[in-house]
């Protein structure tokens, strides 16, 4: 296995209006999800790690993933309701969620229930996202999983997928966020995602949690930024038009990880202080990112990949 996704798998139901009628289509849902299944379907060797129900909608979920080769070995089944959120968009494309998750499973995964992925899992490369620290149980789980990954040797990769509605407080969202971000090598964010935790202080913040890590900053249509031991590389966005966003970060995250990935680009080698192995990885980003975007669900524009397979393929592997 090189990469392990941890936290969020749940359904996304996509609101779509014909005329006067609305029906709802649902689409894989998540960012643990979707990027295991984004770096399958490039061809990595990917699992993925959290809980669903022990309900139809969880058997889905596990029925999908499998289907796109991910590793569901460590994907728990609790007696909780499988986890829904209900997206909107508006005519560019940009998605507001109404999540159906107090309860849930994917919140309700506890520290011994990923005890066997803690013992087993031997990635690369950990991904962990904050919004798995807004509750208690969730947060002890993924600080049991950071623990035992780093201690393995795998790499940390911090998505800072912020929900500020599902914190109690800003204060606590940005302590545990800082936590976490202190323990990466690797961290992604949106410039909207570090508005909502840390306002305008952006990289000054990231800067004093998380000062070893090299920083993936996204910027939507204005490109995306690479920062780190090898300096600061920035690739302009592709012009696409966007149907849906909902699964652009998700996409990106595993098109500059699968770069890096080939390139073999880990802290603490020539290739990690490598700016065109950065680059490159903004460039793969950008590339799955765009396809991402083109339509109704987080992966659902994933298919027919080979010019990302090239681009990723002069990386060296």
């Amino acid at each position: 296995m090189r990469a392990l996704c941890f936290g969020e798998i749940l359904w996304d139901m996509f609101e779509v209006r014909h005329g006067d009628r609305v029906v709802y289509e649902r689409h894989l849902g998540g960012g643990s999800a979707n990027v295991a299944t984004a770096l399958a379907r490039l061809g990595v060797r990917a699992a993925v790690a959290g809980a669903v129900g022990r309900d139809s909608l969880g058997d889905d979920l596990v029925a999908h993933l499998q289907a796109d080769g991910v590793g569901t070995r460590f994907v728990a089944r609790l007696p909780n309701r499988t986890g829904i959120t209900f997206v909107t968009r508006d005519a560019r494309g940009e998605p507001r969620f109404l999540n159906y998750r107090r309860g849930t499973a994917d919140m309700a995964i506890t520290a011994s229930a990923v005890a066997a992925c803690a013992k087993a899992a031997r990635p690369k490369w950990l991904l962990v996202g904050t919004s798995t620290l807004v509750a208690p149980e969730p947060a002890r789980a993924t600080w049991r999983l950071v623990d035992a990954m780093a201690r393995a040797g795998a790499s940390i990769h911090v998505d800072l997928n912020a929900r500020p509605h599902l914190w109690s407080s800003r204060a606590k969202m940005e302590r545990a966020t800082a936590e976490l971000v202190a323990r990466a090598d690797l961290v992604k964010a949106s410039d909207a995602d570090l508005a909502d935790i840390v306002g305008k202080r952006g990289e000054a913040w990231l800067a004093r949690h998380a000062p070893d890590a090299t920083w993936l900053l996204t910027y939507g249509a204005r490109g995306a930024a690479a920062i780190g031991a090898h300096g600061e590389v920035r690739v302009p966005s592709r012009r696409v038009r966007c149907v849906d966003a909902t699964g652009a970060g998700d996409a990106f995250i595993a098109g500059s990880l699968a770069a890096l990935l080939a390139a073999r680009a880990r802290p603490r080698t020539a290739a990690w202080r490598d700016a065109e192995v950065w680059t490159r990885a903004l460039r793969v980003g950008h590339l799955l990112g765009a396809k991402a975007i083109g339509r109704i669900g987080a992966v659902a524009g994933l298919q027919g990949l080979p010019a990302i397979h090239r681009e990723i393929g002069r990386s060296g592997e």
